[in-house]
């Protein structure tokens, strides 16, 4: 054998790992109908967003399947006189065995009315990125303060603060953003102190974010609307390996620091596509206005 093909054959064995762990991105397309009862507790702005969410999930199982295979029962489960259909929509999502990355086309979202029930169809268009290997399982967990308790919960009145508490089985680094009801503004929530946007986090130890009590430095985030109700969700970003900070806007002391949701978007799509280790969890909370 000689040196040239020698030297060949090297550098194909040292590819060949990373060509087997490379991480497939591909255009997806999806449909989904969403049907709301006339006595389900929904809002139409919440039912327009789990039916996109229904639709990329959709997407994602036709172009690289399911990350497990379950019969999930789509039915009503009523709690406190208050209808859900949570537990079918999560883990639909989460069966998925891709993660969306971003649109390509503007979704489309169609509304019908049929049976006493109005039916969401959402179609998109989008990136997705494969899922090859095991994701870091994240705990975390949105509390509020209920007599001087922490409680989890999905719902605030505006004025009241947040809190997050969160665990990882590795060492990494985490983030935290709140995309407001407008969806015009993503705000990483606020950690004065860290000016790298990232807190370094140790395995399997509890962190509870944005409580004094656990770290004098801390500061605490008061929840706000203008509205009767509005949605806002809240991005856990987890990597064990340091991620940049995107170029946001310095807050006062009385706001985090902020930028815009479309350049938060694009800030995230390039950390996904540098980093496949990068976990992005996404939660949902209800803000109603303190009357």
């Amino acid at each position: 054998m000689n040196m040239k093909r020698a030297l060949l054959l090297f550098c194909l064995c040292y590819l060949l790992p990373l060509g087997a762990g490379a991480q497939k991105v591909m255009e997806v397309h999806g449909t989904y109908t969403y049907a709301v009862g006339e006595n389900d507790n929904i809002t139409l702005r919440e039912a327009k967003r789990k039916c996109v969410e229904l639709a990329k999930a959709e997407a994602i199982k036709a172009a690289f399947g399911e990350l497990i295979t379950s019969d999930v029962i789509d039915s009503n489960t009523e709690t406190n006189g208050e209808s859900s259909t949570s537990y079918f929509w999560e883990n639909t999502v989460a069966m998925a065995k891709g993660e969306w990355l971003e649109d390509t086309q503007p979704t489309h979202i169609k509304i019908a009315y049929a049976q006493d029930r109005l039916l969401f169809t959402a179609e998109v268009w989008g990136k997705a990125r494969e899922i090859t290997q095991t994701q870091t399982d994240l705990q975390w967990s949105i509390l509020r303060e209920d007599n001087g308790h922490k409680k989890e919960t999905a719902e605030f009145t505006a004025g009241e603060r947040v809190f997050v508490k969160f665990r990882s089985p590795a060492d990494g680094y985490v983030a935290i953003y709140l995309i407001t009801g407008d969806d015009e503004t993503a705000c990483l929530l606020p950690y004065k102190k860290n000016v790298t946007g990232r807190n370094p986090i140790r395995h399997n130890r509890e962190y509870l974010f944005f409580d004094k009590q656990e770290d004098p430095e801390a500061t605490y985030y008061k929840l706000s609307t203008q509205h009767e109700t509005e949605e806002n969700q809240l991005v856990v970003i987890y990597s064990p390996n340091p991620f940049t900070k995107c170029n946001d806007i310095t807050g006062d002391k009385l706001h985090p620091n902020s930028l815009s949701t479309h350049d938060f978007q694009k800030w995230l799509l390039k950390c996904q596509r540098a980093d496949k280790d990068m976990v992005v969890n996404k939660k949902w909370i209800k803000i109603k206005k303190n009357n």
